[in-house]
């Protein structure tokens, strides 16, 4: 008989349910008594771990390894590459439809903010530069008013929730893929893993510099795998593309496709090709040729 597929602790039904109702409760209304309820819980780990557990009940099932490296709140709201990697070989053996739900991340933050890896809850409300952190966010949104404040107030809200678990109401289903700090991390090195894992492929780490070149190349790379009808629908395109993109890279220091708005018009070039040639059918060394060839023309094209 088959072995039977681990079902694994998350934010899930009848949790589902309440998941999506708790987010729309906090994002209807700006500033709002609810939006200052979940800020003030955020400042304590204790106090947010209850407010959840009492908004959203958990899904019972297999609860994933906790992340025995130590992360402070820079590192944990942008991973370094070796943090990344551990956290996939931790969670490697969770299955891509289990890692592509909100609900599992949700509970995945929520344990490691109980077990005090994520030490302050209020890390997950810190964004932009290093002068200010989470606490201190949510503080200031808090004691301004006015439309500032209520704004403010909005974007730490969204800001905890698009780091705890991704937010697809408001950035589609990329969301997971690109906002949560473990959820990224396991997307983007599952990624690295699978294409280096093939004969002749590029390393780890030139493949880890483009995937991590910055939020947005990740995210312009992610909009194009998860896309509906997208060219990098097919394993071996998405592989034999990015690898192809780490080479050029790796080879060419100061290309210009190192920018994500010149990834942009790579990947729209790329799919024009796609739209007159069925690459999916064509083999990985084919493929990687096409894409080596369009990445050297973008990038004398975007270099003029």
């Amino acid at each position: 008989m088959p072995m039977q597929e681990r079902e694994y602790a998350e934010r899930e039904e009848g949790a589902y349910t309440a998941f999506t109702s708790l987010r729309g409760r906090l994002l209807g209304e700006k500033g709002g008594s609810f939006q200052h309820q979940f800020l003030e819980a955020a400042k304590s780990s204790d106090s947010f771990v209850e407010f959840i557990e009492e908004e959203v009940g958990a899904k019972e099932g297999v609860q994933v390894t906790i992340f025995n490296r130590p992360l402070t709140e820079q590192s944990f709201k942008e991973m370094t590459a070796d943090q990344e990697e551990a956290a996939f070989e931790a969670w490697r053996m969770v299955p891509p439809r289990v890692a592509c739900r909100i609900s599992f991340w949700a509970e995945v933050t929520i344990q490691h903010i109980r077990a005090g890896v994520i030490q302050e809850a209020s890390w997950l409300a810190a964004n932009g530069g290093r002068n200010e952190s989470g606490e201190e966010r949510i503080d200031r949104a808090m004691q301004l008013e006015g439309d500032v404040g209520a704004r403010l107030a909005d974007d730490c809200v969204r800001t905890i929730l698009r780091r705890m678990s991704g937010l697809p109401a408001a950035r589609g289903n990329r969301s997971v893929f690109v906002n949560p700090s473990f959820g990224r991390a396991w997307w983007r090195e599952r990624l690295v893993d699978r294409i280096a894992a093939r004969d002749g492929c590029e390393s780890k780490r030139a493949l880890s510099n483009v995937v991590r070149s910055s939020q947005q190349y990740w995210e312009n790379l992610v909009m194009m795998i998860v896309s509906r009808g997208s060219v990098l629908g097919s394993v071996d395109v998405q592989d034999a593309f990015i690898n192809a993109l780490a080479k050029h890279l790796r080879v060419q220091g100061g290309s210009p496709l190192r920018s994500a708005n010149s990834l942009k018009s790579l990947l729209r070039r790329f799919s024009n090709i796609a739209a007159s040639r069925e690459l999916g059918v064509m083999d990985f060394t084919e493929i990687g040729n096409i894409a080596e060839t369009l990445i050297s023309q973008i990038a004398q094209t975007e270099a003029v």
